[in-house]
């Protein structure tokens, strides 16, 4: 192991203890003592994740990290998502800006939760045991993705009463912004653009049905709609609308308020 990549990863485990009381903590309300006791980044740590990498997540992923693992062809097959080459750095699920590598909450809410319908979540991995996993996933990110610390992006205001008048709101914007070309005028994913999406790799995408809770793979609280939308999924189809949107923070959470009510 690369002792410079080992010294990087022990300041950004460092920096981001110091920072849980900041904006990234508050957004993932997730046993919260688990970022507080995190184990040192060190090369046992690190050596104990990928024996817990080699047990758990191989199979899908891959030996070194690049999605080809033996079950990826079978998901491929369903038209499921690829699974994640991490050599890449392109994560869909993350607070950060796009283009941006995830935080380390961000990684241990992946591992911890799971994707619905594809990635079981590993919460019954000991929290320590999630951590290290993380410190071993990230040494196969790319160097230039870990030379700095990813700026978390600012979930501006608190979700407001889904009324009618704000969920009547969200439509509008939900116009506006074209999301109806993908996920369809009822939120069905039937948008005339569906059909042709394809991922960052080229596999087929389907687009989300927003009137299903299961599509709401980063999570399905007010607060998760409104980081997805800011934040865009790298990889796929959904840009983020950080700056479009600037300024029309309150739109943002009548479209949240929109977008949850298609499940209801």
């Amino acid at each position: 192991m690369d002792r410079q990549r080992i010294a990087w990863l022990t300041l950004s485990n460092a920096a981001l203890v110091v920072l849980t009381t900041g904006p990234a903590l508050a957004q993932m309300p997730i046993e919260v003592a688990a970022y507080n006791d995190r184990p040192p980044v060190n090369e046992q740590t690190i050596a104990e994740g990928k024996r817990i990498y080699d047990l758990s997540c191989v199979h899908c992923h891959g030996t070194a990290g690049r999605g080809d693992g033996p079950v990826a062809y079978f998901l491929n097959r369903s038209f499921g998502p690829h699974p994640r080459n991490f050599t890449d750095g392109v994560f869909k699920f993350r607070s950060t800006y796009s283009g941006d590598a995830p935080t380390d909450e961000d990684l241990f809410r992946s591992v911890t939760k799971g994707i619905p319908g594809f990635m079981p979540g590993f919460n019954g991995l000991a929290p320590a045991e999630r951590w290290k996993v993380i410190y071993y996933i990230k040494t196969f990110l790319p160097e230039d993705l870990l030379e700095f610390e990813p700026e978390v992006v600012e979930i501006v205001g608190e979700p407001l009463p889904a009324n009618a008048a704000s969920i009547r709101r969200g439509y509008e914007v939900y116009q506006q912004l074209n999301c109806w070309e993908c996920h369809g005028p009822g939120g069905q994913g039937d948008g005339p653009k569906a059909p042709d999406l394809e991922d960052d790799w080229g596999f087929p995408l389907p687009s989300a049905d927003l009137t299903r809770p299961s599509s709401f793979k980063n999570g399905s609280r007010p607060e998760d709609i409104y980081r997805t939308i800011v934040t865009g999924l790298d990889g796929g189809a959904m840009t983020s609308f950080v700056d479009m949107m600037r300024g029309r923070e309150e739109d943002i959470w009548h479209l949240v308020n929109f977008v949850l009510a298609l499940s209801r």
